[in-house]
């Protein structure tokens, strides 16, 4: 039988001793060491007993065999803690709602939400995060489609609280608490809206300093260019993954908040 122990005293001034299974044997270099290192204090060694249990041999268990059984319990440790916590959340929140607030993770930050064709061979999508830098500063546009990003500003603030507010139920005793799953769909139309009222407001601001400048003759030709450019940009725009992704997502939490609150209401 095999046994770990461990080394109490070495061979320097007579038989060393060893711990192995609570039991402590002596043992020697003649009769039992089976290595050409010598054996030291502290040293993790591996132990053979006969059928009798006496001592039969002891050799010393190499430094990277322990490494790589402590990296083994480690992991072992950190699998069933993260399974525990897994199946804390899924008992707390529900499976649907973390795999919804999951998918809107993925799409909100890493999948592209719209995307741009720059030229007939150069194009560029961009997530909803960056579309918040350029929303935050719109000096940061040409950043974003060169594959940086701006600062999000107050409008990452509020992105992160629509991508909480499906959990406010977890920590405010409340019905009203259930509406917190319509936030990341208002989020998503409130940013929709600011978009569509920057340009339309960027097209009148042009129209207004044309009929300053060029009278009434002036502003019907700004009018009819910003119109032209405003086609050929939403030519050039389409949605990507991301925007499908985040509002099936959204849909979903917002129609099970609802629920709830009618629910909690009735």
């Amino acid at each position: 039988m095999n046994h770990r122990g461990k080394i109490l005293r070495d061979t320097n001034a007579g038989p060393g001793l060893l711990s192995s299974g609570g039991n402590q044997h002596p043992f020697t270099l003649e009769s039992h060491w089976k290595s050409d290192q010598p054996p030291r204090v502290g040293m993790v060694v591996d132990v053979a007993l006969d059928d009798a249990g006496s001592l039969a041999a002891v050799m010393p268990v190499a430094d990277t065999q322990l490494a790589k059984e402590q990296a083994d319990l480690a992991l072992q440790a950190a699998k069933a803690k993260g399974g525990a916590l897994a199946a804390g959340l899924t008992a707390r929140f529900g499976m649907p709602t973390l795999v919804a607030m999951g998918v809107l993770v993925v799409a909100w930050f890493f999948l592209n939400t719209i995307a741009v064709q720059v030229s007939s061979q150069y194009g560029v999508g961009m997530s909803l995060w960056k579309l918040l830098g350029v929303l935050n500063s719109p000096a940061g546009l040409m950043s974003g489609l060169n594959g940086g990003g701006a600062s999000s500003g107050i409008y990452g603030f509020l992105c992160i609280v629509a991508l909480l507010g499906p959990l406010l139920p977890q920590v405010w005793a409340d019905k009203r608490a259930h509406l917190g799953g319509l936030l990341p769909l208002a989020f998503m139309l409130m940013i929709a809206l600011m978009f569509y009222f920057g340009i339309n407001d960027g097209v009148k601001q042009a129209q207004g300093a044309a009929s300053m400048f060029g009278g009434e003759q002036a502003a019907r030709m700004a009018e009819s260019v910003s119109s032209m450019m405003l086609r050929e940009a939403m030519r050039a725009i389409s949605f990507g993954a991301g925007f499908y992704l985040s509002l099936v997502a959204s849909l979903y939490l917002a129609g099970r908040g609802l629920m709830k609150f009618l629910a909690a209401k009735a």
